[in-house]
């Protein structure tokens, strides 16, 4: 009863979130035995995967060529030791990145990234929801091919909170709405459920089958929820995990990625609700990371109305549907005098 109680007071919370920052996008780490070009391609490698969303990038004519000199992409670096072994970390142009991908015709993706909350039902007999500190392995595979993938991604930590409000009948029911209600907590805005269950006949694979929920793509977050994509798979472990980011990553790159174009443009945007400085920098920062604006300034203050100058190597769709990502954010117009949005304080 009172977990029915608090699953119900979990649905009539009005909560807003924002799409994540992911920070590291343009950095990478690689191990290294002296071999400088080596350690550098792998660093420069890995970034390209995360901000493309893609590893086939690497296959890429003119992608093969800039791993055999990385050293024109890198800004700067250091060393850091990891027990024995030394690694390197790199810090990549941004700029040269995004015209490398722009130059073997992939989209790619911004810093600002929807955040996931994944809930999946092991089940071995018994059915459990997999935790953030589970010993079996499946947490920590799913982690490291996410963050290769440059997703941000919660999975739940199952304590009094989380048990209290979701159990595995409702993520093998697919119940979305209170389970993303549920993962307030993670900052979610969308949330994977599905199940993952070992092969009877062959020792040592696995089968994944999951669906991708949350608000459709331009509609505002707390509307009704809907299956974004989904996907199933079989296979070890590792490749399970593998298959499930690189399918996730595909779906934002298709929704949310963008194409950088040798045209360069202005556009203004208006955004009123912003009574606040910490608002306004939030917004400033989104922006800036995205991938076809390369310049933010800011214009007319007027009372709690700003007015935002962008530069973009991309054109006006993109944008807009860059800005989908930001749940706080409303389109109110688009005209010839620019975008005007409204700003929902949370």
């Amino acid at each position: 009863m009172l977990k029915r109680l608090v699953t119900a007071l979990c649905c009539c919370l009005s909560f807003v979130v924002s799409a994540a920052q992911v920070t590291d996008l343009y950095q990478g780490k690689a191990p290294t035995s002296g071999d400088m070009t080596a350690a550098q391609s792998q660093a420069l490698g890995d970034v390209l995967i995360k901000v493309s969303g893609r590893r086939d990038i690497l296959t890429q004519p003119d992608v093969v060529k800039a791993l055999a000199a990385p050293a024109d992409y890198v800004q700067h670096y250091s060393y850091q030791d990891v027990g024995p072994v030394k690694f390197l970390k790199a810090d990549f142009d941004v700029t040269k990145v995004n015209a490398l991908i722009g130059q073997s015709k992939f989209a790619l993706l911004g810093p600002a990234r929807p955040q996931m909350a994944i809930w999946l039902v092991v089940d071995q007999g018994e059915r459990r929801i997999l935790a953030d500190q589970s010993s079996d392995g499946w947490a920590a595979a799913l982690r490291t091919q996410a963050q290769a993938m440059g997703l941000p991604v919660s999975i739940p930590l199952m304590d009094l909170d989380d048990n209290m409000a979701v159990n595995a009948t409702d993520v093998w029911g697919r119940f979305a709405d209170p389970i993303l209600a549920a993962s307030q907590r993670y900052g979610a805005e969308m949330v994977v459920l599905g199940k993952l269950a070992p092969d009877d006949k062959e020792e040592g694979k696995w089968s994944i089958d999951w669906g991708l929920y949350g608000p459709k793509p331009g509609t505002q977050t707390g509307g009704e929820l809907t299956e974004l994509t989904k996907g199933a798979g079989s296979g070890t472990q590792a490749e399970v995990a593998q298959g499930f980011a690189d399918a996730l990553a595909g779906w934002l790159v298709e929704h949310y990625g963008s194409r950088i174009s040798g045209v360069v443009s202005s556009q203004v945007l208006v955004v009123e609700g912003l009574s606040g400085i910490d608002g306004m920098i939030q917004l400033q920062k989104m922006l800036q990371g995205m991938a076809t604006v390369t310049k933010v300034t800011i214009g007319q203050l007027e009372g709690d109305k700003v007015t935002f100058n962008l530069t973009l190597q991309g054109d006006k769709a993109e944008l807009v549907r860059g800005l989908q990502l930001e749940s706080r954010l409303r389109q109110v117009e688009d005209n010839e005098q620019g975008l005007r949005y409204q700003w929902s304080q949370p």
